[in-house]
């Protein structure tokens, strides 16, 4: 029989505080939740404190301080905290708002919330609103948790209208997972996987270590991985560097392009040249000088 430990790598319950029709979150600690999961419930998260990535379905992109995320019901997804932070004891701070778009479809029939209902109804992906524009509406995040009854949802309501009024600035976080079918094994397995990956992304990790990881022969893991995640495992473990070395260059921690590619997997500068542009779509120079531009 399974247990209730089997099925949370990928079907997360949102935890249950009463009769409420939304819940709130305020997660404080040294990693965001550790699990690859997938949920019922719409979620808007806000990232107060702390930075690293999301892995979206099979996307994989960084997260960073006052960034706001919308994330779709049945999207599978994880945030990670970066690696190589200058103080490795530093809580992340992310507050979460679930609440589920079937229980509340009376509620946003009503005609007052009509342009609302489309922004969460009608999306054709999960959603990021950069700081730049996410920044005006920390407080309500910050103040979520400590409101109650009526003053909590006309903050709920607030952040919803500011949402919309901010909708042609949300970014499209395309998960390229057309239908999200996995059974429970699935999740766990790819949970394991992508821990793994996340972990020791820094070495040479083969087919056959990570197959045996979850106790498939190296072609039935290849089968496995590119029917849910539409890309084969070298593909997704490179995605991973990539992102990591995106991070190293753009936060000035390493002193040249080469040293972020050993830091990051690659044993060759041309090659980690050759994976970053088929990634990035430019080059590693070209990244940093764009990034000096948009500072």
């Amino acid at each position: 029989m399974k247990t209730p430990e089997y099925r949370k790598p990928i079907e997360f319950t949102v935890p249950a505080h009463g009769d409420g029709a939304f819940y709130v979150m305020d997660d404080i600690g040294p990693d965001f939740y550790g699990y690859y999961h997938r949920h019922r419930e719409f979620q808007i998260s806000y990232i107060v404190k702390g930075s690293g990535s999301l892995m979206l379905g099979n996307l994989i992109r960084p997260c960073s301080e006052n960034e706001i995320f919308l994330i779709k019901p049945n999207d599978p997804h994880l945030f990670f905290k970066e690696a190589n932070a200058e103080n490795e004891e530093d809580n992340v701070h992310i507050v979460h708002l679930f609440f589920s778009l079937e229980k509340l479809r009376s509620f946003f029939d009503m005609e007052e919330l009509q342009s609302i209902q489309s922004l969460f109804y009608l999306i054709p992906s999960s959603k990021l609103l950069s700081a730049e524009h996410a920044l005006y509406i920390k407080d309500a995040f910050l103040n979520l948790h400590r409101e109650e009854g009526i003053h909590k949802l006309v903050r709920i309501l607030e952040i919803f209208d500011y949402l919309r009024y901010h909708e042609n600035q949300l970014i499209s976080l395309y998960s390229g997972l057309h239908k999200v079918d996995f059974q429970d094994s699935d999740g766990l397995r790819i949970n394991t996987v992508v821990k793994y990956a996340i972990e020791n992304y820094k070495r040479n990790v083969t087919i056959e270590e990570i197959s045996a990881l979850i106790h498939l022969t190296p072609t039935a893991f290849c089968k496995f991985f590119k029917k849910r995640t539409k890309k084969n495992f070298i593909t997704f473990l490179n995605e991973i560097r990539i992102e990591k070395a995106c991070q190293l260059l753009v936060n000035k921690r390493v002193e040249s392009i080469s040293e972020a590619a050993y830091q990051c997997g690659f044993n060759t500068a041309v090659h980690f040249n050759r994976v970053f542009k088929s990634v990035m779509h430019v080059c590693p120079t070209t990244f940093i000088a764009q990034h000096a531009v948009e500072k």
